[in-house]
């Protein structure tokens, strides 16, 4: 997949074989794409369209990553900004910024989902015919543009 540009790759699914007719060829195809660590280029379609997707195996299962087409996916030379210059020093300074910002696992408070907890208590209370839980008081609040 390292030759795959990732903005093409868009979501994954897992596929599962559709009953005993389809477990043989399923299993056949995860053996073969694991032993040989490549994977397999799909045409499938999905909402009316034709789509492109890469299959490959993870923990014994197929995994099907839907792909875009090259002209789904923008130039990004239109989103470059006027030419600036900038100094080693300011890089200096952005990298040390960026190590003091450093985290090596994405755990912790901060990357918990709180928001679909939120909605699921408000289904609960709606559900129970309850009042609607308070709003949660935010720990960052955004900045003034003044």
């Amino acid at each position: 997949m390292e030759s795959v540009d990732p903005l093409r790759i868009a979501d994954g699914y897992y596929l599962q074989a559709a009953g005993q007719v389809a477990a043989k060829p399923y299993k056949f195809l995860v053996k073969a794409l694991g032993r040989s660590a490549k994977v397999a280029v799909a045409k499938y379609a999905w909402s009316g369209r034709e789509r492109l997707g890469l299959l490959r195996v993870k923990d014994d299962v197929l995994v099907l990553h839907a792909m875009r087409w090259p002209d789904e996916i923008r130039d990004p030379a239109e989103l470059l900004p006027p030419p600036v210059q900038v100094s080693d020093e300011e890089i200096e300074g952005a990298l040390a910024l960026m190590d003091t910002m450093t985290v090596d696992r994405l755990e912790g408070p901060e990357f918990h989902d709180r928001y679909t907890e939120a909605i699921a208590e408000i289904i609960e209370a709606k559900r129970e015919e309850k009042p609607l839980p308070e709003a949660p008081e935010w720990s960052s609040r955004p900045r003034s543009s003044t």
